[in-house]
């Protein structure tokens, strides 16, 4: 029995990644020992390298209370020190909105606590995230299984309030039960909890994040705006006896599909507790087609192919890895969702190797090993011309090779000041590009929303003024749009120039400003103003700071959506032209170091003998560097080892897949 097959295949991610980055980390240091990379390509070399450094793999498990997410997490996270990581009990679920991870910057093995009483704030999560004080910390020992319950058992803890108080929390009294004789009501005593863990899955980058049904993520803004759109995985929890609710459906429609759709996140529905439906009386064959009926009005209610709703129970899981039985861990299905998985990781490292950074780090690589090549032939045939002359007949030969030299050297220095008058082209497009997403601008859309919402605390005046500010961002972004059109034309003339001597109107395709990454974000954002605009009417009443804290946290991360883009552009006109000026500079280097030393041998008195000589070591020079780079060459030229077998079956991604962009 293989229970390791995910650890494994997030370790072979975390060794491909480290690889890779050595990859870039020799080449940067092959340009130190050998001067032959322009310190604009260095910097970009390491925004490459910047690109892999501590990225996390992030699984969201999502569904209504009672769903099995606890015991799913504690299959997935299993080892014979830990156990039953989460408590799991009757009556005891995670209460609060959970995250597991391990960062060796934090403390070590402690639970991080955020008071439920934060929500009176309309602060956001990531600005108490920022302040320590605001949480309680509990350590623990994970080798002691005494003190890790404890400590972790904290998520479900839960107190007593009064009705107002909870209303003022943000909770929806009518679903809470009072107590008969106080009048009191439950509510969570946490608002979040961060788990940081030493655990081998966690420490290869494994991040999940546990989110305790539709009421967590209707009053959590940031769940819904920021931590699911962040995620490379959802696992949707059902219960296999009922398939799909209501409330799982509003949980579906109002914080998935959009995600699935318009993200590209990779999404799994999982039916989870199909032991219930085992029952000795019932033969196998009714029992595996009751699980198939169940499973196919799944998929057709959420509107996903069959093969991306997997029955599933992830106690017997749990069971059966503690117990280590092979064949009750088959029969909980639990292989097939770690097999989802660990594909799901293969496409976010497709999704690395096919980066732009990385790509085009690659291709400097192969260009700068091709030209070192086409110097040495050249070198070579220099030599052997000299060496075929006639002593009286070198000094004439020289001068030939020197004026042919000077000839080409010629040809890279106009092209050099072309390029300087392409990248002054390009910066002048820098004004228009962010004009429409200028911070002035959208402070300013932002402060006369706020003045209409203190105006008019209506669901009429809430509504319009929040469909008024999205409506203000989409033709910001539109208008932005056109620029990079006009942008993207000026760079396709730049590299269809036929002196640049590469593939060039392969390489203008490749480097044209692209925003879609962002857009689909706004989308997500839109969806979820939208969302809001609709279920005013109905909130109005018990949540006001809900709303303002909403609001707020829809308008940071358009905030943060601009700075992006602002960020992007700025890296566009710095870095868009990177290949051609990197093969300039590299090819004019080579070339003044060879006149140079053809200049010295001509003005100085050597033989005929030592003149070869002093060729030959140059020679030997360029030979050497081609040799020191060889070996990253070959790695870079081998096809990469980044898809997944033949029958291997990335998870669903609706409609066109579109590759992450910077």
């Amino acid at each position: 029995m293989d229970i390791k097959a995910l650890h494994r295949q997030m370790a072979q991610y975390n060794t491909w990644k480290r690889e890779l980055d050595k990859r870039l980390e020799a080449f940067c240091a092959w340009s130190d020992a050998h001067k032959m990379v322009t310190s604009d390509a260095l910097r970009y070399l390491q925004r490459a390298r910047k690109l892999l450094d501590g990225d996390q793999f992030t699984v969201a498990c999502v569904g209504e209370f009672s769903r099995g997410k606890t015991e799913l997490i504690n299959a997935l996270l299993y080892s014979e020190q830990t156990g039953r990581l989460l408590p799991s009990q009757p009556g005891r679920t995670t209460m609060c909105p959970t995250e597991i991870f391990w960062d060796e910057t934090q403390p070590r093995n402690c639970v991080r606590l955020l008071p439920i009483e934060t929500r009176r704030s309309a602060a956001s999560m990531q600005s108490f995230k920022r302040i320590p004080q605001n949480w309680f910390t509990i350590n623990f020992d994970p080798d002691n299984p005494e003190s890790l319950a404890q400590a972790i058992g904290q998520v479900s803890a839960s107190k007593e309030v009064s009705r107002q108080e909870a209303g003022r929390l943000g909770f929806d009294t009518r679903e809470l039960e009072a107590d008969d004789q106080t009048g009191l009501v439950q509510v969570p005593t946490w608002r979040h909890a961060l788990i940081n863990l030493d655990h081998p899955l966690l420490r290869e980058g494994l991040r999940i994040v546990d989110t305790p049904g539709l009421n967590a993520l209707g009053n959590e803004p940031e769940l819904t705006l920021k931590t699911l759109p962040e995620a490379q995985a959802i696992l949707f929890l059902l219960a296999a006896d009922s398939g799909v609710s209501a409330s799982d459906m509003a949980i579906w429609r109002d914080h998935i599909a959009g995600l699935r759709d318009e993200n590209c996140t990779a999404v799994l529905a999982l039916l989870n507790k199909i032991d219930t439906l085992w029952d000795e009386l019932t033969p196998p064959a009714e029992i595996a087609a009751n699980i198939e009926r169940v499973r196919a009005q799944t998929a057709r209610h959420l509107q996903l192919a069959t093969e991306h709703v997997l029955p599933l129970s992830a106690k017997q899981a749990l069971v059966a890895k503690t117990c280590r039985r092979s064949g009750a861990l088959l029969r909980s299905n639990f292989p097939q969702l770690e097999q989802r998985l660990a594909e799901c990781i293969l496409r976010s490292q497709q999704q690395i190797i096919s980066h732009r950074l990385v790509s085009n780090s690659h291709e400097m690589i192969v260009n700068t090993f091709n030209s070192l090549n086409r110097r040495i032939e050249e070198s070579e045939q220099e030599l052997e011309a000299l060496q075929q002359a006639r002593e009286q007949d070198v000094d004439a030969e020289l001068k030939r090779q020197r004026e042919k030299i000077r000839a080409a050297h010629h040809r890279y220095h106009k092209q050099s000041l072309s390029l300087r008058t392409s990248q002054r082209m390009l910066n002048n497009q820098r004004t228009s590009l962010l004009a429409p997403i200028a911070s002035n601008k959208l402070q300013s859309m932002i402060d006369e929303t706020n003045a209409r919402l203190s105006d008019s605390w209506t669901t009429v005046g809430l509504s319009r003024a929040i469909g008024d500010f999205f409506e203000n961002v989409d033709a910001s972004i539109n208008h932005l749009l056109r620029e990079i059109e006009r942008a993207n034309k000026v760079l396709n003339s730049i590299y269809e120039r036929p002196e640049h001597g590469l593939e060039s109107s392969q390489m203008a395709a490749k480097h044209k400003l692209n925003i879609t990454r962002q857009r689909r974000q706004l989308r997500n954002l839109e969806a979820n103003a939208e969302r809001l605009r609709r279920s005013l009417g109905s909130v109005l009443a018990t949540k006001n700071t809900l709303i303002n804290r909403f609001i707020g946290t829809l308008v940071k991360e358009v905030k943060t959506l601009f700075t992006d883009l602002q960020t992007s552009i700025d890296h566009w006109l710095g870095e868009a032209l990177t290949p051609l000026t990197h093969h300039n500079q590299h090819q004019k280097q080579l070339l003044e170091h060879h006149m140079m030393r053809l200049g010295e041998l001509r003005s100085q008195t050597h033989s005929h003998s030592e003149q070869l000589q002093t060729l030959g070591k140059s020679l030997q020079s360029l030979t050497g560097a081609r040799d020191d780079l060889a070996p990253l060459f070959a790695e870079v030229t081998r096809a990469p080892s980044a898809r997944p077998a033949p029958s291997a079956e990335v998870v669903s991604l609706h409609g066109a897949r579109q590759q992450a962009q910077i």
